[in-house]
């Protein structure tokens, strides 16, 4: 499935436009070079002639079937002597070559060119030259000659090749791997697998493919191994041991383990490793080496025997102590891996070996470790302590305000008073690991297992606390565990602020507002958050501010301060206050980056950054922000609100089959109701804007009935109105849940177009757009006050159609030509007004009458009458009053 390279696709469509032109396509081998030039050359309209090198291919041998190609369509007439001065020489089919001694080479350059420029004159060519870094030096001569000398347009020459050539006024274009979510796309899955596949292909969609059919954790394929490992067999016995050394030691080796391991001396070392670098299977990395592609590195170590293997292993646990963990491992040191593990804080090794070592054993690992006292500092995270620090963010608090539920930073020490350092401790800081590596499924069965091997209440209490930050992130539901967890710990303010946040999310608010005031007197300073959001929810956008500011000032750590951020943006973008949104979003993305926690915390508030563009118009800067938050591998709860952003935006601009990707996507990763009632609709509402878009009507009717069957919409106070109005156009229900609040402008405008879906004024609703500021809402609104109101509809198709052009909304476009088709309106920006006649409606508009006008312009009275009729003829106005605000509005005064 080909994916993504929508920029190269695009520059190569703009050389193609300006032919004659030559494009250099660079890339590793199975980067996918040879696709984008195939899918670009299957959708033009143009003669495309392909041909490639070989390793030890003969002289011009890529141009043979690129010229046998021509000489078919086109015969070898087009050429003087049909072609058997120079071109007989590479086609034998056209006869013997004439004999010109000391000119066979240039008659042969000078026919290739006749040939190429003279079929260009019958219709556009691309000449396709493929994998150029194997092409002799003859074949180089030529296509150099042919890229100084064409001349005629029509003629683009792409060449492929794994490094860059000097080619005369070649754009170059290189290929960059494939990301996280092009990979999704390709393979149609998500998950860990995923994950496994992207790390070990690089984004190479050659090794995508085949790490697929094999497994991720299959060892390398036999025909992807051959490719990597060109070169290799050419090393000498020492440069291959070195390799060898290096695949085992790691993806990068610091030079000094390289030769500790090895043995050599400098001298002997660097000799060993220059060949190794000349074939590019390692690569200078500062002070060290990097393989130039991980499967290089597997392809090494998984033809390496056995005994070797383990020997090798044993060498580097010596020379790399941090890696010790893994190295004894792999050499089936056992014990000593159980050792290294422990003294490293690798709970997951630690886990895995924990059955294979008696009591005696244990008990020595533990009072040597007491002994040392450092190791016990926390359980040390290899990830280090800044990004366990971030885990907490990777379990945080939802976007719409709440209190840090993960508390993996300050937990690591055993999880609570009085806990000892037993298999379920073990269980549990494995399960914070996990947690920070982004692997919530692990986390969440390590958590459980912990559970069930405590019988402490406040130890269990605070292991409930992890688990519901692991299945928050999962997008599972955690008022269950929260409840539980604040009855065996019924004075301990950070649950019971936690349970508030969640309380909140699901539409409980008085409970909530409970919780959250106990918690605040107990001393938990988060729960000002909660209130803060409680508070702007009600409307009153005045003391949530406050509350937020009040919060800054003793924020107990970066994490909680960064999501008060995403919470106030989150309810000023709910409350229509979207300038604001986006100010606050962007303080706190600014924090975010500061603070180093950009991947975190930050991709969070993108989300809360984007939602606010995208209403407000500006979609190509929330595209930018999606795609860089994108790229940071967000949590998956965290990705899911980005691509919910990035799917309503593809559905407003018209890019179905995008959206309907995203809805792919993001479904699996908001499986829930973690985060209450709105985000859980969220997928709902994308998905059925897209049917409607695709004028789906029955998967339309599906979503609405899935909503309206197994969702309470009184319990929502961001997304129940918006499923309404699409319920309503799609004629599912005419009338609104008893109990449903309509809270601040935005949800205001919705219920105004519900009702206006049910029967009601569409001039009303647009009022309400108009006043909230979101355009694409309001060019809808507009269209739809137009069937309502044929009199003024040429005026108000005319707004909307100018809306739909800002902002590149094709299907709003579509909905104000089919409107404007239907009410017989023109749509055209020339009202055919005179100069005289713009002079008279200036003056209509500042209330001048018939006579001041006339002695204004020095006419008379009853010629001024006539242009006055006249411009209320084509304005299509009753009076001089509505002639006047149909002009303003139109920007003709």
């Amino acid at each position: 499935m080909f994916v993504g390279r929508e920029t190269e696709l695009r520059r190569l469509a703009a050389a193609h436009a300006r032919t004659p032109a030559a494009v250099l396509v660079v890339g590793e081998a199975g980067i996918g070079k040879s696709r984008l030039v195939r899918e670009y050359a299957g959708a033009i309209d143009a003669v495309v002639a392909e041909g490639g090198a070989d390793p030890g291919g003969t002289a011009y041998a890529p141009f043979v079937p690129v010229l046998r190609r021509l000489v078919r369509e086109y015969g070898a007439g087009l050429v003087p002597g049909g072609g058997r001065g120079g071109l007989a020489r590479l086609l034998p089919e056209l006869g013997e070559a004439a004999d010109v001694p000391g000119l066979g080479r240039a008659r042969l350059f000078e026919e290739v060119l006749l040939l190429v420029e003279r079929a260009a004159e019958r219709r556009p060519l691309v000449l396709v030259l493929e994998d150029l870094h194997w092409a002799d030096h003859a074949t180089r001569d030529l296509l150099v000659f042919l890229l100084r000398n064409l001349m005629r347009p029509g003629v683009l020459v792409i060449v492929t090749s794994r490094e860059p050539l000097r080619l005369p006024d070649a754009e170059v274009i290189r290929v960059p791997p494939l990301g996280r979510d092009e990979v999704a796309r390709m393979l149609g899955r998500d998950g860990a697998e995923l994950d496994r596949i992207v790390a070990r292909s690089e984004g190479n969609p050659l090794f995508v493919e085949a790490l697929a059919d094999a497994g991720a954790g299959a060892a390398t394929p036999a025909s992807v191994r051959e490719l990597l490992l060109a070169g290799a067999d050419r090393l000498g016995p020492r440069s291959l041991d070195v390799l060898r050394i290096a695949a085992v030691a790691g993806r990068r080796t610091p030079h000094d383990v390289l030769a500790a391991v090895a043995g050599l001396d400098e001298l002997a070392l660097d000799d060993a490793l220059r060949p190794i670098v000349r074939a590019r299977l390692l690569l200078v990395d500062g002070d060290g080496y990097a393989f130039r592609h991980a499967l290089i590195r597997d392809a090494v170590y998984d033809d390496l025997l056995p005994g070797e293997r383990r020997r090798l292993h044993a060498r580097c646990a010596e020379a790399q102590p941090d890696l010790a963990a893994d190295h004894w491992y792999a050499a089936g040191d056992r014990r000593r891996a159980f050792e290294a593990a422990w003294l490293a804080g690798r709970w997951d090794r630690v886990l895995e070996l924990w059955d294979d070592q008696n009591t005696e054993g244990q008990e020595r690992m533990t009072g040597a470790d007491r002994a040392e006292g450092t190791h016990w500092a926390g359980g040390a995270d290899r990830a280090g302590g800044a990004d366990r620090a971030g885990g907490a963010d990777r379990a945080g608090a939802d976007r719409a305000g709440g209190a840090d539920r993960a508390d993996g930073a300050d937990r690591a020490d055993g999880g609570g008073p009085g806990c000892g350092r037993d298999h379920a401790w073990v269980l549990e800081q494995a399960a914070r690991d996990a947690l920070c590596e982004g692997d919530a499924e692990r986390a969440e069965e390590l958590a459980t297992r912990a559970l069930e091997e405590v019988d402490d209440p406040l130890r269990a209490a605070h292991l409930l606390e992890l688990r519901v930050a692991i299945r928050d992130l999962l997008g599972e539901e955690g008022l269950g565990d929260l409840r539980e967890a604040v009855r065996l710990a019924p004075r301990d303010a950070r649950l019971i602020g936690a349970l508030a946040t969640t309380l909140s999310l699901n539409g409980q608010d008085a409970e909530a507002r409970a919780h959250a005031e106990e918690a605040l007197a107990l001393g938990d300073t988060r729960s000002l958050v909660t209130l803060a959001a409680l508070t702007a929810l009600d409307g009153d956008l005045g003391p949530a501010s406050s509350l937020y500011a009040q919060f800054r000032r003793c924020a107990p750590d970066d994490d909680s301060l960064l999501m008060s951020y995403a919470s106030e943006a989150d309810v000023l973008e709910a409350a229509g206050r979207h300038a604001r949104a986006e100010s606050v979003a962007r303080e706190g993305m600014a924090r975010a980056r500061r603070l180093g926690m950009a991947r975190t915390r930050g991709a969070h508030l993108a989300a809360n950054l984007a939602e606010p563009l995208v209403s407000l118009g500006r979609w190509k800067e929330a595209r930018e922000v999606i795609k860089a938050a994108l790229a940071l591998d967000p949590a998956p709860i965290h990705r899911a609100w980005i691509l919910m952003v990035l799917g309503t935006v593809a559905v407003w601009e018209g890019a179905l089959d995008e959206a309907d990707g995203v809805v792919r996507l993001a479904r699996p990763l908001m499986r829930g109701r973690s985060r209450g009632y709105d985000s859980c609709l969220e997928p709902d509402l994308l998905e059925c804007r897209l049917a409607v878009a695709q004028a789906d009507l029955a998967r339309a009717g599906r979503v609405i009935g899935h909503v309206l069957g197994e969702h309470d919409l009184t319990l929502s106070r961001r997304y129940a109105w918006p499923l309404l109005v699409l319920a309503a156009r799609v004629g599912r229900v005419r009338e609104a849940p008893a109990g449903l609040a309509t809270t601040g402008a935005v949800q205001q405008a919705y219920r105004a177009t519900f009702e206006a879906e049910c029967g009601g004024s569409w001039a009303a609703a647009v009022a309400c757009w108009r006043a909230v500021g979101q355009p694409y809402a309001l060019g809808q609104a507009l269209v739809r006050a137009a069937e309502q109101d044929p009199v003024n509809a040429r005026e108000l198709l005319r707004e909307a159609a100018a809306i739909a052009a800002n902002l590149g909304a094709e299907p709003l476009r579509r909905e104000v030509e089919a409107a404007a088709a239907t009410l017989r309106v023109g749509l055209g920006s020339d009202l055919a007004l005179s100069a005289r006649e713009l002079e008279v409606l200036g003056l209509v508009g500042e209330g001048l009458s018939n006579r001041q006008i006339a002695e204004r312009l020095f006419i008379s009275a009853r010629t001024s009458g006539v242009h006055v009729s006249n411009i209320l003829a084509k304005l299509g106005a009753s009076s001089r009053v509505e002639a006047a605000a149909r002009a303003r509005r139109a920007g003709l005064i």
